[in-house]
């Protein structure tokens, strides 16, 4: 019998994506505490929900692989893009501010999470001090992408936002241990625009221009960075400054 794990099926423990995760920090024992209340269920198809909008908040998610987009609708319909999720993120947090989740979590990708349930999570983040400060952290986190993205659409103009938008999936990546210069990403510029306050068409505009002027591709879901020291400049990035306004 292969008693060999797949990397979906792998504890807390021997999961390649741990220090940038809830478990960071914490002792091997508490690891496993925290790995018995973890449910994977199977991976989410392409379009498929993590949870909808006005669903009962249950838990939280850590994303093992692929993509989540975070969105709602405004009282006319519209559709209002709050962020982009990679794998090491964690969503589910809006679910806590009226017990019911305030926006739409759907699959960009076929992607596959660990469920925390919170009640449980919250319970044995009270034995583990490691643990709470974790959570503490992602949730600090959290309001701090929301003041970041605010200050994008105020501050930016369009060509700046869309370069800070490709830079900050690099950092990303390469925070992850990914390669940052190349790499796939599953989202559309539509919902690109949608984030960013801008147009489909003015996007897409701004990235035939980066593109022939050789700084960066972003095409058919591979996006390569050919000139990252002037792709940081039009963001209005500096060498010690890293923006984290995408979620």
């Amino acid at each position: 019998m292969n008693e060999m794990k797949s990397a979906f099926n792998a504890s807390c423990f021997n999961c390649g994506l741990q220090k940038i995760c809830f478990p960071t920090g914490l002792l091997k024992t508490d690891i496993d505490r925290l790995d018995d209340i973890v449910e994977r269920k199977s991976p989410l198809k392409k379009n498929q929900h993590l949870y909808e909008a006005g669903q009962k908040f249950t838990s939280i998610f850590a994303i093992r692989a692929g993509a989540v987009k975070l969105y709602s609708y405004s009282d006319l319909g519209e559709e209002i893009v709050h962020g982009f999720y990679l794998p090491g993120d964690v969503v589910g947090f809006d679910g806590l501010i009226e017990n019911a989740y305030l926006y739409n979590a759907v699959a960009l990708d076929s992607t596959s999470v660990c469920n925390l349930p919170f009640d449980q999570l919250s319970e044995l983040s009270l034995k583990i001090p490691n643990l709470n400060q974790q959570i503490l952290t992602v949730m600090s986190k959290k309001m701090h992408d929301g003041r970041m993205h605010s200050e994008l659409l105020i501050k930016r103009n369009a060509d700046q936002r869309v370069a800070q938008f490709i830079w900050n999936m690099a950092e990303r990546y390469k925070n992850r241990g990914y390669a940052y210069d190349e790499f796939r990403l599953s989202i559309l510029h539509r919902d690109v625009a949608l984030y960013l306050g801008l147009t489909p068409e003015t996007v897409s505009r701004i990235l035939a221009k980066f593109n022939a002027d050789h700084i960066v591709s972003w095409k058919k879901k591979e996006v390569i960075i050919y000139n990252e020291k002037l792709l940081k400049n039009i963001a209005g990035i500096s060498s010690c400054e890293v923006c984290k306004e995408a979620g």
